[in-house]
C-alpha cells in the first residue's frame, strides 16, 4: 500500500533501519538519534508505518513491549519525496512532500510478540520464539504544537499464532446460550459437532459465529475495522489471496479472538480471558480478508511471510461464504510496496 497520505514497509532486518536514515524533502534525519533498544544491534523483522501529517489509528498490537519514543524537531526547505534510506537500498515512503520549514518528527517503536509466547511454552520452543517478534516503527510529522498529532489511539490489533484448528469471533455467552439451545449443556466437542451436526451452519445463519480454519501455523496480526476508511491505515495488498464472508450480528461489535483448540472443550473458554477487537458498523455482511506479504531482504526479493487478516462490516445481505483452508504456503506472498 502506498498512497500520498500512510504507507508501510517491511524489512528482514531491524538493524538496517536503526542505522538507516529518514529522507523527509531536503530534510535527512539519521535514525540511530531514536532509541532501538537492543534491536539496533540484534536482528529482527521490522514493520515501519509512515503516517505524514494522518492520526494512526492503531496502537501496536494487544500486549506489545514499548521500547521508546520520541519527537524532535526537523527544518523542510525543498519539495521531495519520502524515503527510508537503508544504506544499501532506499525504500520510497511518501511520493511528495511539501516544504513548511518546521515540523516535529515524532517516532514510536515496540516489540510485538504473539499471545502465544505469553502462556506456558515449552522449554525447547522458548529461544524459537525471537522468529516470530516483529519490530513496529511509527513515523509520523506535526506542523502544529508540539504533542499535537502524538494522541495513542485505543484499537489494538490481536497478534497471535494459529494453526489447524485456526481462531473464531464471537460473543462467547451468547454464542453459549445458542449451543446448550441445540445440544444441551455439560462439555462439547464442537469440532466434531460441527462436522457431525448442522450446528455450525445454525451459528453461521444466526450471525453468532465467525471462524477461520484450516490455517498453516503461523504467526497472524488481526484487525477490526470500524469502517471502510480505516482500511487504508493497515498493512495489506490491495488485492488479498483469501476472502470470506459471514454474517456478524450488529449488535456483536466487541467480539472475542479465541483460538481454535477451545471448541474442543466447549464450553471451558467462557472462565478465561481473551483480547476483543472492535468491529464497528450496522451492516451484517462481515467481510474477512487475508493478506500474505512478506518481509523485504534488500536487493534480494520477498523473506518471511507476513500475514495480516481483518475483518469488516458492509451493508449488504449476509452471504456465507468462510474460510475454512487458509494455506498461505500456497500462495505467493506480496509487498505493500513499491520497490524500484
Amino acid at each position: 500500500m502506498n498512497n500520498a497520505k500512510v504507507s508501510y514497509v517491511t524489512v528482514n532486518d531491524s538493524r538496517l533501519v536503526a542505522g538507516g536514515k529518514l529522507e523527509i524533502g531536503s530534510a535527512v534525519v539519521g535514525l540511530n538519534e531514536f532509541d532501538f533498544g537492543e534491536f539496533g544491534s540484534i536482528q529482527r523483522k521490522v514493520v515501519v508505518g509512515w503516517f505524514g501529517e494522518e492520526r494512526a489509528r492503531y496502537a501496536s498490537a494487544v500486549r506489545a513491549r514499548e521500547i521508546s519514543s520520541k519527537e524532535i524537531s526537523i527544518i523542510v526547505e525543498s519539495d521531495g519525496p519520502v524515503v527510508l534510506d537503508l544504506g544499501c537500498e532506499k525504500l520510497l515512503l511518501d511520493e511528495q512532500r511539501q516544504a513548511r520549514n518546521f515540523y516535529k518528527l515524532f517516532v514510536e517503536i515496540s516489540l510485538e510478540v504473539p499471545l502465544e509466547a505469553f502462556g506456558e511454552v515449552p522449554d525447547h520452543i522458548k529461544p524459537l520464539l525471537q522468529y516470530s517478534e516483529i519490530l513496529h516503527v511509527t513515523v509520523s510529522l506535526s506542523s502544529g504544537d508540539v504533542g499535537t498529532h502524538i494522541e495513542s489511539s485505543s484499537k489494538r490489533p490481536v497478534y497471535d499464532g494459529y494453526g489447524e484448528l485456526g481462531f473464531f469471533l464471537a460473543d462467547l455467552d451468547k454464542m453459549n446460550e445458542y449451543v446448550i439451545s441445540r445440544l444441551g449443556s455439560g462439555v462439547i466437542n464442537l469440532k466434531d459437532a460441527f462436522c457431525q451436526t448442522e450446528i455450525a451452519n445454525e451459528l453461521f445463519s444466526e450471525g453468532l459465529l465467525v471462524l477461520i480454519w484450516g490455517m498453516t501455523p503461523w504467526h497472524y496480526y488481526l484487525y477490526g475495522l470500524s469502517g471502510p476508511e480505516d482500511a487504508a491505515y493497515i498493512p495489506k495488498l490491495m488485492n488479498p489471496q483469501f476472502q470470506g464472508t459471514y454474517r456478524l450480528r450488529h449488535d456483536i461489535q466487541n467480539p472475542s479472538v479465541v483460538p481454535g483448540e477451545f471448541l474442543l472443550n466447549w464450553p471451558e473458554c467462557l472462565g478465561k480471558s481473551f483480547p476483543k477487537i472492535h468491529i464497528g458498523g450496522e451492516g451484517e455482511l462481515l467481510k474477512v480478508e487475508i493478506s500474505v506479504m512478506g518481509f523485504y531482504i534488500p536487493n534480494v526479493g520477498v523473506g518471511p511471510p507476513l500475514s495480516v487478516i481483518t475483518a469488516s462490516r458492509e451493508e449488504n445481505e449476509p452471504i456465507i461464504n468462510p474460510l475454512l483452508m487458509v494455506d498461505i504456503e500456497a500462495v505467493e506472498p506480496g509487498l505493500c510496496f513499491d520497490v524500484s
